[in-house]
C-alpha cells in the first residue's frame, strides 16, 4: 500500500539531512559562481564600449539593442545571484522536523490499513447478515408451503403431498408451540430424554459428572475440554435436565442487585468460542455471589465448541443460580442451529446419540429468560428495543410457545376469528423478535431491519423515549461483531458488547467484557484474542489474512452469480467489447447480487482490469460453479443450486430427523424441488436425479452430508476457442 518500509520512502530523518546538505552545497557553487559572472559582466562592458565607437547602426536600431541589452543583464543579474545562506538547524529543530515527518508517515499508513480494514469488514457483515436474510425468508417460505399445502387438502380432501418427507418435517415448525408446559408431549419429550435411558461406555475417558454439581466438577469438565475431550451423552442430557428446571422456575426478565457485590460483568456473544470462555473465567474468575456474571446470549453456532461453551454455563447456573444470569440470543433457535453449524456439530460428536439431546435443547432454549434488568438502572438485552418494546409486556410473555421466533403466529388468510384463538399474540411476537434481533442506528426513528429481514432499527431518539420511559440509564445489548469487542452509541446511552475474539477470521476482532463496578456502576473494558498467532504478526499482517479471507468468500458469491452478471454485462455493454468502465460494473453487480458494498474499491480484487486500470475484462473471469459430477450441466439450474447450497442444507438437516446424516434420493430430490420453488426457478426432475447419482460417490442409494458438501465447488470455465 505504500506505506511502509518496502514502498521505497526513506526514513523522514535521513529525508531532512540530505535536504540540507544539498541546500549547503547549492549555496556554495551559486557564490563561486557569482566571480564569474562579474569577470563576464567588465567583458561585456568592454565590447558594449568598442559597439558605441564604431557608429556603423541606425539610431533606432543603436537604442533596440541598448534596451535588449538592459534586459539581458537584468536577467542574468537575477538568474547568477548568490542566494543568502541558509542557517543552519540545532539539533532540537531537525529532531523536531524528523518527528513530524514520521507521524505523517505514520498517520497516512494507519489511514489505509483503516480504510482497508472497513472495507473487509463490510464484505464480512454484508455476507452474514444477507445468510440471516435468506434464513428468516426460507422459514417464512415454509409455513407459507405448510398453509397452503392444509388449504388445498382441505378442499380436496387428499394428501397433497403433505406426508412428504420434507413437509413432515417442516410442520412442527410452521407456528409456534401451542402445548401446555408439561402437557402430555413435554412428558413424553422428557421421558425420552431422559439420562436413565443412555449408558456410559465402559471405554469412556472424558470427565465425569454427578448430583449435586459442585465447582471441582465444573474445573474439571472445563480442563478436559480444553484437551478437546467430549462430554457423555448422558452427563450432557443431565445437564440439561437440570438446568431446564432452574430456567423454568425463573421470570421472563430477570432482576438483579448488585448491593452486595457492589459489580457486575456482561459478556456478549460466545458462538461456541470456547477460548474465550475460558479466557473470560481466568481474568475475571468464576461466578458468585461477590462475582455475578450476565452473558447476553448466541452461545452457540458458527463456532466449533458450542456444546461445550453450552454445558459450562448451564453447569455453573446449576452450581449457583443467584451468580450467574443467561439471556436468551437470536440464535438459541432450533431453526438457526440447523443452518449455522450447532446441529451439525452435535450430529458429528454425538452420531444416533444427538437426537434427544436436540429434541431437549429445543425445550431448554425455550425457557430461557430474555432480558435483565440490573439495579433498576441497567436494562441488558441480547438485540435491541424498538418503539413498541415495554417491559411489562415482556414480562408477560409465555416465553417458552416461542421455540422459534423467525415467524408470527399468524398465517396469511386466517380470519379474526382464528386470530383471537391463537394462545400466542402477534404483539407478543413482535415484543420477541424486537429485542432479539434488532440493531442501534445513529438516523431517529424507527424502521425494519432489512439489512438483517428481522427486527428493527432504532435510533437515539428510541432509545432514550425507552430508557426515560423505565428509569434506566444504559442499555446494554450484544448481537453485533466490533472490531475492539465493544462500543457505545446513542450518545454513550447504548453499549454494544461482543465476547467473540477472531469471529471472522483470525485477527479479524478481539473479543471483551465489561465489568461495572462501584456504586455509580462505572464500565470497565477488558479486552482479548484467544489466538496467540497473532503475537508474532504485525497488524499489516493479520489485516492481509483477513482481508484474503473476506475477498475469497466474496468471489465464490460472484462466481454463483456468473450467468446473470455475464448477461447484465453484455445488456450494457453496447459495443460488445468485453470491457466496462469500473462504475458501470459495479453498478451491475450491486444489481444482481443485492450487496451494498464498495465495488469500485473491490474491483481489482476481484476482478480482471484493463492495463490503465479504467475497465473491467468482465470476459476473463472463468471461475463457474458446478455440483457433482462432469456430466454437462445447465448453468442456469447449477448455479442456483450453488448459490443456495446453505439453504440446501439446511433443508437436508430438517429431513434427516435421526440425525444420521444421511438422506434417500428420493428426500433429496424433494429437497431441490421445494428449492425450486423458494427461488421461483422450477427444477426439472429428471436433471436433479442426475446431479443426484453423481453425489452419491459411494453408489449407496443415499446421499451423505460430507458427500453434498464436497459436491459443490468452483470450476475453471474452459476456453473458447
Amino acid at each position: 500500500m505504500g506505506c511502509g518500509p518496502s514502498s521505497g520512502r526513506q526514513n523522514p530523518s535521513t529525508e531532512l539531512k540530505k535536504s540540507q546538505s544539498r541546500t549547503g552545497a547549492a549555496s556554495s557553487s551559486s557564490s563561486s559562481g557569482g566571480h564569474k559572472n562579474i569577470n563576464n559582466n567588465n567583458s561585456t562592458n568592454n565590447n558594449n564600449n568598442n559597439s558605441t565607437s564604431s557608429g556603423a547602426k541606425k539610431t533606432s536600431s543603436s537604442s533596440n539593442k541598448h534596451h535588449s541589452t538592459k534586459k539581458s543583464k537584468r536577467s542574468n543579474s537575477k538568474k547568477h545571484r548568490s542566494p543568502s545562506p541558509q542557517p543552519q538547524l540545532s539539533e532540537n529543530e531537525i529532531s523536531i522536523k524528523s518527528a513530524i515527518l514520521i507521524q505523517k508517515w505514520y498517520r497516512r499508513c494507519e489511514a489505509r490499513l483503516e480504510a482497508r480494514r472497513r472495507a473487509t469488514w463490510q464484505i464480512f457483515t454484508a455476507l452474514e447478515y444477507a445468510g440471516e436474510q435468506d434464513q428468516l425468508k426460507l422459514y417464512d417460505f415454509f409455513a407459507d408451503v405448510i398453509r397452503a399445502m392444509a388449504e388445498e387438502n382441505g378442499k380436496t380432501g387428499g394428501d397433497n403431498g403433505r406426508n412428504s418427507p420434507l413437509m413432515s418435517a417442516l410442520s412442527h415448525y410452521a407456528k409456534p408451540s401451542l402445548m401446555d408446559s408439561e402437557g402430555e408431549t413435554v412428558k413424553k419429550m422428557l421421558e425420552d430424554t431422559s439420562p436413565g435411558n443412555v449408558d456410559v461406555d465402559r471405554n469412556y475417558k472424558g470427565p465425569v459428572l454427578s448430583l449435586p454439581l459442585d465447582k471441582p466438577q465444573v474445573a474439571k469438565m472445563i480442563e478436559a475440554f480444553k484437551v478437546n475431550k467430549v462430554l457423555h451423552p448422558k452427563y450432557v442430557l443431565m445437564i440439561l435436565h437440570e438446568a431446564r428446571k432452574i430456567f423454568k422456575s425463573m421470570p421472563s426478565v430477570s432482576r438483579i442487585s448488585t448491593s452486595i457485590s457492589n459489580q457486575i460483568t456482561i459478556c456478549g456473544d460466545l458462538h461456541g468460542k470456547f477460548d474465550d470462555l475460558c479466557i473470560i473465567l481466568y481474568k475475571n474468575g468464576y461466578p458468585s455471589v461477590d462475582n455475578p456474571y450476565i452473558f447476553n446470549g448466541d452461545f452457540v453456532d458458527r463456532g466449533g465448541q458450542s456444546i461445550e461453551v453450552l454445558c459450562v454455563l448451564f453447569a455453573l447456573v446449576i452450581v449457583d443460580p443467584m451468580s450467574i444470569y443467561l439471556n436468551r440470543g437470536n440464535h438459541e433457535d432450533h431453526i438457526m442451529n440447523l443452518r449455522y453449524g450447532f446441529i451439525k456439530e452435535l450430529s458429528t460428536k454425538y452420531k444416533d446419540l444427538s437426537t434427544p439431546i436436540t429434541r431437549l435443547l429445543e425445550d431448554v432454549f425455550s425457557w430461557l429468560p430474555i432480558a435483565t434488568i440490573v439495579d433498576k438502572d441497567i436494562f441488558v438485552v441480547h438485540g435491541g428495543i424498538s418503539d413498541q418494546t415495554e417491559v411489562s409486556k415482556l414480562d408477560k410473555i409465555p416465553r417458552h410457545r416461542f421455540q422459534s421466533v423467525l415467524r408470527p403466529p399468524v398465517n396469511k388468510g386466517m380470519d379474526s376469528a382464528e386470530k383471537e384463538n391463537q394462545a400466542v399474540s402477534v404483539d407478543e411476537w413482535k415484543q420477541m423478535l424486537d429485542i432479539m434481533w434488532s440493531d442501534p442506528k445513529q438516523n431517529k426513528g424507527c424502521w425494519p431491519n432489512v439489512f438483517r429481514g428481522g427486527g428493527s432499527y432504532f435510533g437515539a431518539d428510541i432509545t432514550a423515549s425507552f430508557l426515560e420511559k423505565h428509569g434506566f440509564r444504559l442499555l446494554v445489548r450484544s448481537h453485533e461483531c466490533k472490531f475492539e469487542g465493544y462500543e457505545f452509541s446513542h450518545n454513550n446511552t447504548c453499549l454494544t458488547v461482543f465476547s467473540a475474539s477472531n469471529y471472522y477470521e483470525t485477527g479479524s476482532n478481539r473479543g471483551a467484557y465489561v465489568k461495572f463496578i462501584g456504586k455509580s456502576k462505572q464500565p470497565h473494558f477488558v479486552q482479548y484474542m484467544a489466538s496467540k498467532t497473532h503475537r508474532k504478526s504485525t497488524l499489516r499482517e493479520r489485516l492481509g489474512v483477513v482481508e484474503e479471507s473476506a475477498v475469497k468468500e466474496l468471489k465464490e458469491k460472484l462466481s454463483s452469480f456468473h450467468t446473470e452478471l455475464q448477461k447484465e454485462f453484455e445488456n450494457v455493454d453496447l459495443e460488445k467489447s468485453g470491457n466496462l468502465p469500473i462504475l458501470k460494473w459495479s453498478e451491475c453487480v450491486e444489481r444482481i447480487t443485492g450487496l451494498n458494498l464498495p465495488w469500485i474499491a473491490l474491483a481489482p480484487k476481484v476482478a480482471t482490469l484493463s492495463d490503465d486500470g479504467k475497465f473491467v475484462n468482465y470476459k476473463e473471469d472463468r471461475k463457474i460453479a458446478q455440483v457433482g459430477g462432469t456430466h454437462a450441466q445447465e448453468k442456469d439450474i447449477v448455479e442456483s443450486l450453488y448459490r443456495h447450497k446453505s439453504t440446501l442444507e439446511t433443508l437436508f438437516r430438517f429431513m434427516d430427523k435421526d440425525n444420521s446424516g444421511q438422506v434417500s434420493m428420493k428426500e433429496f430430490i424433494d429437497a431441490c424441488e421445494v428449492l425450486g420453488k423458494y427461488t421461483k426457478r422450477p427444477l426439472q426432475t429428471d436433471y436433479i436425479a442426475q446431479i443426484a447419482e453423481s453425489i452419491d460417490f459411494n453408489k449407496d442409494g443415499f446421499i451423505d452430508l460430507n458427500e453434498l458438501l464436497e459436491a459443490f465447488r468452483l470450476v475453471d470455465r474452459p476456453l473458447l476457442r
